[in-house]
């Protein structure tokens, strides 16, 4: 088996359903906001605002941040190729690229959860 070819095809795979996984969220996200138009206004919106600051939302903000993070890291690699940039080190463009990620979120993890480190 071609590891490399097995490489790409996961990152090919990666990039789509992060892709579905963003557009879920967003229309979560939607469905969310509208209850500030609900005839209960600011309470209904009061109330579910309460639900998602509770930690498994936080970290489930923080598994968002790293799929948005792949997809728009991932989807300026394959920009770059559409240009014929790095088309030989296809290889070197993907571990890069996920290695951009892996420290991003690390940092960020830092970052949104700070008691991490004491």
């Amino acid at each position: 088996m071609n590891h490399e070819k097995t490489l790409g095809r996961n990152v090919f795979w990666g990039h789509r359903i992060t892709g579905l996984l963003i557009l879920g969220y967003l229309y979560l996200h939607l469905v969310l906001l509208s209850a500030i138009l609900s005839p209960l206004g600011s309470q209904h919106f009061n109330a579910v605002a309460s639900v998602v600051e509770r930690p498994p939302f936080i970290a489930a903000d923080m598994v968002l941040f790293a799929i948005i993070l792949f997809h728009a890291v991932n989807g300026i690699r394959l920009i770059l190729a559409d240009f014929g940039l790095m088309i030989r080190e296809n290889r070197f463009a993907i571990w890069t690229a996920m290695t951009i990620v892996a420290v991003m979120v690390f940092i960020a993890s830092l970052v949104m959860f700070p008691d991490l480190l004491r």
